[in-house]
């Protein structure tokens, strides 16, 4: 008796959990366009050796920045917030740059008690990617919509396509380019923003499907480095941490 009551409870909340999750929230699918500044956190990296003499290379940056265009997908579950609850959203979501951020700079060389001499410009990319675990937490007065969020995962950080020019035409052909890596790192991330309301058309629903939002989203990608450059070179190239601050723009639909 008392077992048949309460597989009989079982069965009752399997189906209404479900039915209350569809009764206070929606599925959410989105995507985003951002605008990217990323910097490094070794703006002069440097490599010392001995050969002879103890040598060391330089590596400082022309400009400790770039920008690109960052794309991202997202989708989970959003919870309608009750009284004057905020909703709560959760999901992933997946995000890369469409090319990699560009850096340049100059290759100095300093042998021990002599003055620095710069021999090669250089240049390289680095793309990154990341998935991330997110929530969000958004207010709604009327049609606006506030919102704070943040999200950790995990980012793909790869440097490649190393490059350098000899500064003279009497100087010395460079080494073969450091060899491209790709580090995978803990990442996280933290924003806000304001978003707009809407349904489209002639919709007859009473609930408001879409979202537009612009947004701030400040990007901890972790570390960037290249491989050495050969058996003779065998030394890496530490770029630091990578971080971005993003302005984005972004459309959802709940579902």
């Amino acid at each position: 008796m008392i077992k048949n009551r309460f597989i009989r409870c079982v069965a009752l909340s399997a189906f209404a959990i479900p039915g209350a999750m569809a009764a206070t929230g929606h599925a959410y699918l989105g995507t985003s366009l951002a605008g990217s500044h990323a910097r490094l956190g070794n703006s002069s990296p440097q490599i010392s050796y001995f050969s002879g003499a103890t040598i060391t290379d330089a590596y400082p940056l022309n400009d400790n920045y770039a920008l690109k265009a960052v794309w991202g997908i997202n989708g989970g579950y959003q919870f309608t917030g009750q009284d004057k609850m905020p909703s709560v959203a959760l999901g992933l979501g997946a995000y890369s740059t469409l090319s990699g951020y560009g850096f340049d700079g100059r290759l100095i060389e300093t042998a021990a008690g002599d003055s620095g001499a710069t021999l090669y410009h250089y240049d390289y990319k680095i793309k990154s990617a990341r998935l991330m675990a997110e929530a969000q937490l958004s207010w709604a007065f009327g049609e606006a919509i506030p919102f704070v969020d943040a999200g950790i995962g995990a980012a793909w950080n790869r440097s490649s396509g190393y490059g350098e020019t000899a500064v003279t035409s009497m100087g010395y052909p460079p080494l073969p380019g450091f060899q491209s890596r790709t580090h995978r790192n803990l990442a996280w991330q933290a924003g806000f923003g304001l978003g707009e309301a809407f349904n489209f058309g002639q919709s007859k629903s009473d609930y408001q499907h879409e979202r537009m939002a612009i947004g701030y989203r400040y990007v901890d990608t972790g570390t960037a480095s290249f491989g050495g450059r050969n058996a003779i070179y065998p030394y890496a190239l530490n770029l630091g941490t990578l971080r971005t601050n993003d302005v984005y723009i972004s459309y959802t639909h709940l579902f």
